[in-house]
């Protein structure tokens, strides 16, 4: 009977501690979406700290729900200062990544930029890009000149990876990126 009536069952058995506990062994095996209806719920009834509402926005980022992952990532951010540099880069990422699937690419910019400093390789080289597709949205011409071409050269630098179909796209992107900067510029 209890194998039947599943997590609800199992839900009433565990202490909200216990809950927790399940919730980050969840995290940690990148269970995520049963991650997030413990974190949500549990962050329903208590103040969570912020690496557990960090968690939250991954798990909602990871779950496809944008909007909330934005919205726990960006209150949680300015709050998570004490934390190594390479996990606030990886807030930073998911942040700015579900602003971008949002569409907002003014709020994208400041997290891709916080992002880009801890990044290297091709990793770093995929901020770059996701930067100048942001002036790209924003017509901001130059700007995005200036971050695609830096982004093919971190792409052709790393040779970790086969970059060869960004480094092709870029390869074009970059010169029309050009002259729309230039003329831009000149006027």
């Amino acid at each position: 009977m209890w194998v039947a009536l599943g997590t609800t069952a199992c839900r009433a058995q565990l202490s909200d501690k216990e809950q927790l506990n399940r919730a980050l062994e969840y995290f940690q095996t990148e269970k995520y979406h049963e991650c997030m209806l413990i974190l949500a719920r549990l962050d329903s009834t208590y103040t969570l700290n912020p690496r557990f509402r960090a968690f939250l926005g991954v798990c909602y980022y990871y779950d496809g729900n944008y909007p909330q992952a934005a919205r726990y990532l960006e209150t949680t951010l300015p709050q998570l200062t004490p934390f190594s540099p390479q996990e606030l880069s990886v807030y930073c990422w998911l942040c700015a990544e579900s602003l971008f699937n949002e569409g907002l690419w003014h709020r994208a910019v400041a997290y891709y930029e916080q992002a880009t400093l801890q990044r290297r390789g091709a990793d770093k080289a995929d901020a770059l890009y996701r930067l100048g597709f942001c002036y790209i949205n924003m017509a901001n011409w130059p700007s995005a000149y200036e971050y695609m071409e830096s982004a093919l050269s971190y792409y052709r630098a790393d040779r970790s990876l086969p970059n060869t179909a960004r480094i092709e796209q870029l390869s074009h992107m970059v010169p029309a990126l050009r002259l729309k900067a230039t003329a831009v510029t000149t006027q």
